[in-house]
């Protein structure tokens, strides 16, 4: 199960990650090879990409290695996570002056905060420590203290372990067009799939297979709702649609073609049903679709031009 969660939380960084620049997995680091989680170069241009990653988006706002514990480091796994930050390090200051970050992201990191006497990061949520100061550049962050909120969603998915059962739930609340959603519905099925084809489970691999199947029906049930709810508002705006051109037809007032399409084609209900009142006592459609002042004023002086040649 470690190995299975270790991927997902790989998957669902890089795919939140990628729509704000260079993010690659099991990223090599050279001269000794060693394999970074997470590498993320950001692109400056791509900053409301990053502001909708919340915590995840402001700790990748700088070049970062990230690395997933479902559980906890232990010392020699936190050294071998430097030895990798250093080198990498090392690596790129031959390319770029800005210095990489190291985030640590592990489910209960407690111990590890306790023996290095770590306090809280001032200005970050709780659950953040850094330490080192510039000349480590390193952050600890412990999901399982961050607080439950939207915010840190999508860092607590992709610490998994014993976190993972409650972010799904919670990401299963969030509608379906939700950013957080988009990343992490696919890479959740898939894992599911991954747990079901095991021959055997173990008890945390069954109480996961059970929350992810509730996630599927709730997801198929909220697609439901959602698709019925998009249906009845486009019903509502082809019936404002039709009654304005019945009103438009009865009253005699010519309808253009550009006019017909722009009804027709029109997403906002509030509007077409201004149009139908307008429609009821009004003589031009200029007027009741809208048409500037200025624009009828052309129209008017063109009609008047055309009518002075022809005399």
């Amino acid at each position: 199960m470690r190995t299975l969660s270790d991927q997902t939380g790989k998957q669902i960084g890089r795919k939140a990650l990628g729509a704000c620049g260079q993010t690659a997995v099991q990223d090599e680091i050279v001269p000794e090879v060693q394999y970074a989680d997470l590498r993320h170069e950001p692109d400056p241009a791509r900053v409301r990409e990053r502001a909708r990653l919340g915590l995840l988006g402001r700790m990748a706002a700088t070049h970062c290695l990230i690395e997933l514990y479902s559980d906890a480091p232990d010392g020699a796994e936190l050294r071998a996570c430097l030895a990798k930050h250093i080198a990498s390090w090392h690596q790129r200051a031959r390319k770029a002056a800005v210095a990489p970050f190291l985030w640590v992201v592990a489910a209960r990191p407690m111990v590890l905060v306790t023996r290095l006497g770590l306090t809280q990061a001032p200005g970050w949520p709780r659950g953040v420590y850094f330490f080192g100061s510039d000349v480590l550049r390193v952050g600890l962050v412990a999901a399982s203290e961050l607080p439950r909120r939207r915010s840190t969603l999508l860092l607590r998915l992709m610490a998994g372990g014993p976190l993972l059962p409650g972010a799904i739930t919670e990401l299963g609340e969030l509608t379906p067009d939700a950013y957080e959603r988009v990343v992490a519905d696919e890479i959740l099925l898939r894992l599911h799939r991954a747990i079901r084809a095991k021959p055997s489970l173990t008890s945390d691999e069954e109480e996961i297979t059970v929350i992810l199947e509730n996630y599927s029906v709730t997801m198929h049930k909220k697609g439901l709702r959602e698709g019925r709810r998009q249906g009845r508002a486009q019903g509502q705006l082809e019936a404002r649609a039709n009654d304005l051109l019945t009103v438009l037809r009865v009253r005699g007032i010519r309808v253009t073609p550009a006019a017909r399409a722009r009804i027709c084609a029109e997403q906002e209900l509030y509007r077409l049903e201004r149009w139908l009142e307008r429609a009821a006592v009004e003589s031009t459609l200029a007027a009741v679709l809208d048409v500037p002042v200025r624009q009828r004023s052309r129209t008017t002086a063109a009609g008047r031009h055309r009518r002075a040649r022809a005399a």
